[in-house]
């Protein structure tokens, strides 16, 4: 049986700390799995929304975003290799058809992808 693969309207309805990871690869599209936590933890911390994690503590945001990578990981929307989390190659293919390539480093508005 072949793995469900989400498409980026999937995206809409993950939970508001997983969109936020989601928006993270879409705009770096492959990151190191030390400084994808900490940038996410940063950007969490900056935010300071509790609907995105239950305290504010380092230690909890980091294990919240932890969380929230396997569930990715496992659903399908990410991938990881070699200490690296990457955004799963079905998406990155997805990306390029609707972008005409990549362009990591940029920020993507997901509502005019899926539009």
């Amino acid at each position: 049986m072949e793995e469900k693969k989400p498409s980026l309207k999937d995206i809409l309805k993950l939970s508001k700390l997983e969109r936020l990871v989601m928006d993270y690869f879409l705009k770096h599209i492959s990151v190191g799995e030390i400084i994808a936590i900490i940038e996410l933890r940063e950007e969490v911390k900056r935010l300071r929304d509790p609907d995105l994690v239950p305290e504010f503590d380092d230690v909890i945001i980091e294990l919240e975003i932890g969380r929230a990578i396997n569930r990715l990981l496992r659903d399908n929307f990410l991938e990881y290799r070699s200490g690296c989390y990457n955004l799963a190659s079905h998406l990155r293919e997805e990306l390029k058809k609707k972008l005409g390539e990549l362009r990591p480093g940029f920020s993507k508005n997901l509502e005019e992808l899926i539009s």
